[in-house]
């Protein structure tokens, strides 16, 4: 299965959490929890004594839970590094090795990991590295295939967008308005070809732009259909490309670059064929290739 990870890093103020939101409503399984509220036994995995039985009984943690899904975790930064530690063997070997109180067995937690995490210092320094920035130590970095940065440009055009995007959704949020919407959707059902009066005339609730280019519930649908039915298979050619790559990578990380691992090749791998999977196509093409490369 083609399970890929990601860390988002980023300004306050700039929708990480929204984003983990929409994905968790989106995905078909997502287990969504934060670093201040998450431990390494609540990620894991918990052994505790049935009161009934008296025997000790093994209860799966987020991980566990987020079983072929994608496991949110917000508020990365602020999990302590014994807890972030416990994740490294998920990320890397998509099981979870238990030996507690007599219970010796292996958990599936074959997910996706996505978190969002904030600077140490308020707000992100782009003089600064990533790892400088968030201060995550470089093993658990690598298991992440991307990282994104998301800065707080100031932009007055964007702003105003933004700002009148915020109060018309207060404004459309209020009863009599959801009332209102909901009588003209019924009206417009009942008869296509009416004009509702009402809402031409109701200038102070700006107009909104309502639907994406492709609605939740479809693309939902879309996602699991690709998850299902496509398997897409690398071929010589992409091998080649691949290869080559991460021998030109490990000899520029020689002169003080990022250190590259083996892992960058299988994210690699993971970004195309994810990438080939989104367009339904059962081998991976140059321009998946090229798309994971210049992610990467």
């Amino acid at each position: 299965a083609v399970v890929s990870t990601q860390s988002t890093g980023g300004d306050p103020g700039v929708a990480k959490s929204q984003f983990l939101k929409y994905v968790e409503k989106t995905a078909h399984r997502a287990v969504y929890t934060t670093g201040q509220g998450a431990s390494a036994v609540g990620l894991t995995a918990a052994v505790r004594m049935d009161p009934v039985t008296r025997e000790w009984t093994l209860e799966g943690g987020a991980l566990v839970l987020a079983d072929r899904g994608i496991c949110l975790i917000d508020e990365f930064d602020k999990m302590n590094d014994k807890d972030r530690t416990s994740i490294h063997e998920a990320m890397e070997q998509q099981s979870i090795s238990i030996s507690k109180a007599g219970i010796v067995t292996s958990l599936a937690a074959r997910c996706a990991v996505i978190a969002a995490a904030n600077p140490i210092r308020g707000r992100y320094d782009s003089s600064l590295s990533f790892i400088q920035n968030v201060q995550l130590t470089e093993p658990i970095l690598s298991r992440f295939d991307i990282m994104c940065v998301v800065r707080d440009i100031v932009d007055p055009v964007k702003d105003s967008q933004l700002a009148r995007f915020v109060v018309a959704s207060h404004m459309r949020s209020h009863p009599s308005n959801q009332k209102a919407s909901t009588q003209s959707t019924q009206n417009e059902s009942a008869n296509p070809n009416s004009v509702d009066e009402s809402s031409s005339n109701n200038d102070n609730v700006p107009t909104l732009v309502t639907h994406s280019p492709i609605p939740q519930e479809m693309l939902r649908k879309y996602i699991m259909y690709a998850k299902q039915k496509i398997f897409p298979r690398l071929t010589n050619l992409d091998k080649s490309k691949i290869s080559q790559l991460y021998v030109d990578m490990r000899r520029e990380s020689v002169s003080g670059g990022i250190p590259m691992t083996i892992r960058h090749v299988e994210s690699i791998v993971r970004m195309a064929e994810s990438h080939a999977r989104m367009h339904l196509r059962e081998t991976v093409r140059d321009e998946d290739v090229n798309m994971a490369i210049r992610v990467m």
